[in-house]
């Protein structure tokens, strides 16, 4: 259930007597009314109003309120998994396994703020099968060889297919969201050898990992119009800060191979010393070259060429395991020396492939600045695509790299008494050439544009995005990923880990299993997310603030968790051996975990499009005094003057206002989260047979995981933190096994 801000009823009737925009007609006020009618239908429903505020609309005060509107999400779900092996000979054995999953789920997709009312449904169908064929040569040598097949048919049926997709910053959103509709369906073929051979003190492995994906992809991003609004003035104004209209739809068949070759040598050097020596070389085609232009209107616009064949995945790996045996305190072999280092690839495919899909010739999406009584009209077309230098496109580059991790760890584990294990140890990873995304083509606004906006309160005052674009002869130019920026600057996008860890752990004795588990670590990076996740981009956007200093982006990941502990416990509960009472009272286990971890790291941010590039992400300016204070609970915060952005006379944050905000990225740590799980389980013998009943409980405590607070000044429920959370749930399950 979201929490979402709203007119309440006397705000919405207080929006039919507001004065129009100068220069705007009955009949552009009447749309956006008409649009948001469907509130009245959920007054009827008495949504429970907190969090009064008022918003100033054209000089009339409206009331807002947060309210939840539930969603019946029904799942039906069909599986059926089956299993054949059988021994051909001495020498042969032949695996066969098949798995289907049909899950059906309603409501649970795109813009689920309003219950069903745009919501999306899920329909997935998922076939899995597998053949493997093990041959042992000799005692020194085998052979294994497995082939599968995947198809996933994946359908998000929307309940309003035709809205036009409206957000209106700090408020809510109508219709579905711009990326639907949506589906694919995908058939993935794998075959894979690998031989094993033994010689002296060398065990060899090497072999070969070959896939072919077939994909067949249905989108329609930007198809039924999408609209930002920048605070509910502007939408009552019928003044979208920007307007996307895709003119066409895209659709694709994409054929890709993806090959691995591998071989390892593990070299038992002494009894206590053996190295493993490995290297890996990956190869994979590119698709549709990711729909690089070809033509030479959209090459001579600015438009990257097709991708290249990424050539130089090398990933060698190299490890040891020290188990001394004789010197000093580790010499008793009950300690053991481990260490590693290798590199490893991403796989470019799917996500590339849709986002760069709607480009001319297939598509031409045509974008508005300051888009006036347009909403919710627009623009349509028929026929093939033409090219137009001011319509938006999304590329990858040319050179694009797949993203590569470098990774490193050392440790000792100690056996300390009988059932006591120790672990200590540190583990790292650099990661380059991430998937980033950037702006070729941006909005360039001076200080003295800036200062005219801020002072006449009037975004009109300058030229629009498009006519400050660094050239305005073009359109948008994303590029997804892009390691130069648009002034040949470096954008590779960066991370690095760090982390020290220690664990107990005791072995199963006296029906009694623990463990305790402690991780201190850093994680640092420049680029979290590419695309649009909410989770992610709410506390640090997958855009910069600035394409030419992507060096201000560099700070804590919204997925560093500094402090991290993990309990476990296994109890066999002591019962009766035998007789009825053992049926009773025996074969009992309880068991939990419990984990508490640091809070996200989050980003302060205006919530529009202050600095005037034509992208987001931006964030306000530190004043050097004032406060920014949590609450008791650490859940939401109050900012006292402590960031600032300048805002229309209607107190809203006024786009292109303000430049580069000198506000750091992930400055700010939500609150800690802490879960217990529990299980109980019994098992009864029946004969020959067995049932083994089970009891979890997830977060058995219903213990709060606040989250991230609104982090958008253009809300006006910035600070405040509007996430569900203890949520306590139990399953029962049962296996009978004959």
């Amino acid at each position: 259930m979201a929490t979402v801000r709203i007119p309440t009823a006397a705000g919405y009737a207080a929006l039919q007597n507001v004065p129009l925009r100068a220069g705007q007609s009955t009949a552009s006020r009447q749309a956006v009314l008409q649009r948001i009618s469907f509130l009245q239908g959920l007054y009827g429903t008495n949504p429970v109003f907190r969090n009064l505020a008022t918003q100033t609309v054209n000089g009339v005060p409206i009331e807002t309120a947060q309210a939840n509107f539930g969603r019946f999400t029904p799942n039906t779900t069909y599986k059926f998994t089956g299993r054949l092996d059988h021994q051909l000979s001495e020498k042969d054995t032949v695996t066969l396994r098949y798995s289907l999953n049909r899950p059906d789920t309603m409501n649970n997709n795109s813009n689920t703020q309003f219950g069903a009312l745009f919501a999306a449904n899920t329909a997935t169908r998922d076939h899995n099968s597998a053949i493997s064929h093990t041959h042992i040569f000799g005692p020194n040598s085998l052979n294994e060889f497995r082939a599968s097949f995947v198809r996933r048919d994946l359908q998000f049926p929307e309940n309003d297919p035709t809205s036009p997709s409206a957000a209106i910053t700090g408020l809510f959103s109508i219709g579905g969201l711009s990326n639907f509709p949506q589906g694919r369906l995908q058939n993935s073929f794998q075959f894979t050898n690998t031989t094993s051979l033994l010689r002296g003190r060398h065990t060899f492995k090497f072999g070969a990992d070959v896939r072919y994906n077939k994909l067949d992809n249905q989108a329609a991003f930007d198809s039924k119009g999408t609209f930002n609004f920048g605070s509910l003035e502007n939408y009552m104004n019928n003044l979208a800060t920007t307007y996307n209209q895709a003119l066409q739809t895209s659709s694709f068949l994409a054929k890709q191979w993806q090959t691995f070759f591998y071989a390892q040598d593990d070299f038992r050097v002494n009894p206590d010393l053996t190295l493993n020596l490995g290297v890996r070389y990956e190869l994979s085609t590119v698709p549709l070259g990711f729909f690089g232009a070809q033509d030479e209107a959209s090459l001579g616009a600015l438009v990257p060429k097709p991708v290249k064949k990424d050539k130089n995945n090398v990933a060698p790996r190299v490890g040891f395991a020290w188990s001394p045996r004789s010197g000093g305190f580790l010499g008793d072999g009950k300690s053991s020396i481990r260490g590693g280092y290798g590199i490893g690839y991403d796989v470019l495919f799917y996500n590339l492939l849709t986002v760069n899909a709607s480009n001319f010739p297939r598509v031409v999406v045509v974008t508005q600045n300051n888009a006036l009584d347009v909403y919710p009209n627009k623009t349509t077309a028929s026929g093939a695509a033409v090219f137009n230098p001011l319509a938006g496109y999304v590329n990858s580059a040319e050179n694009t790299q797949h993203p590569l991790s470098h990774f490193y760890s050392l440790s000792l584990q100690r056996e300390l008494g009988r059932d006591i294990l120790l672990d200590l140890g540190y583990t790292g990873s650099t990661g380059r050439h991430g998937i980033n995304q950037q702006q070729m083509n941006p909005g360039i606004l001076t200080p003295a544009q800036a200062a005219l906006v801020a002072s006449t309160g009037n975004q009109l005052a300058i030229p629009t995005v498009q006519q400050r674009r660094l050239n305005p002869t073009l359109g948008s130019r994303t590029v997804i990923p892009s390691d130069i920026g648009p002034g040949g600057n470096d954008t590779e996008a960066k991370s690095q880990y760090h982390a020290v860890f220690l664990s107990l752990n005791k072995r199963m004795s006296h029906g009694i299993q623990a463990g305790l588990s402690y991780t201190l670590s850093r994680l640092k990076s420049n680029n979290d997310e590419s695309l649009g996740v909410g989770d992610i981009t709410a506390s640090a956007p997958q855009i910069p603030q600035d394409y030419f200093d992507i060096s201000s982006e560099y700070g804590l990941s919204v997925f560093d968790r500094t402090h991290r502990v993990v309990v476990n416990w296994i109890w066999e509960v002591p019962g009766p051996k035998s007789g009825i009472l053992k049926q009773i009272a025996g074969g009992w286990q309880l068991s939990g975990i419990t984990s508490l971890q640091s809070g996200q790291p989050f980003t302060i941010l205006t919530g529009q499009d202050t600095n005037g590039n034509g992208g987001g992400g931006d964030r306000p300016n530190l004043t050097g005094t004032g406060s920014f204070d949590w609450d008791q609970e650490h859940k939401s915060y109050t900012n006292n003057n402590f960031y600032t952005v300048p805002r229309t006379a209607a107190g809203a944050v006024l786009p292109f206002s303000l430049g580069n905000g000198n506000g750091q990225k992930t400055p700010h740590r939500a609150n800690r989260s802490v879960n217990t799980d529990l299980s109980f389980a019994k098992n009864f013998g029946i004969r020959r047979s067995r049932l083994n009943v089970r009891i979890d409980a997830f977060n058995v405590f219903n213990q709060d995981t606040y989250g991230v607070p609104v982090t958008s000044m253009s809300s006006a429920d910035f600070g405040k933190n509007l996430n569900n959370w203890g949520n306590r749930s139990l399953t029962l399950s049962g296996k009978f096994s004959f």
